[in-house]
């Protein structure tokens, strides 16, 4: 599947717990408790639209046995690349 970067969009979502203590949910002292404030904090930082849609465009994924397979096939090619990684 090809995609293009245009076609992307991007939804970014702040942490807001001010709608959870207004709805009753007042969860804020947990987090405090566990020191995950900074977390939090970094999670509503900047986020870089053009970088992830550059990423999600050139993303793939491998599968383990078909990698094994193709380093496999890559040794017999060339049996000077045995025990190398990846």
């Amino acid at each position: 599947m090809s995609l293009e970067e245009s076609d992307l969009m991007v939804q970014v979502e702040k942490h807001d717990f001010m709608s959870l203590i207004k709805n009753g949910c007042d969860i804020v002292d947990y987090y405090e408790a566990q020191e995950l404030g900074p977390y939090f904090s970094m999670l509503n930082g900047p986020t870089y639209e053009s970088l992830v849609k550059h990423f999600w465009v050139r993303a793939s994924i491998y599968d383990k046995h078909v990698a094994k397979l193709d380093e496999q096939q890559k040794v017999l090619l060339n049996p000077c690349l045995e025990g190398k990684s990846r």
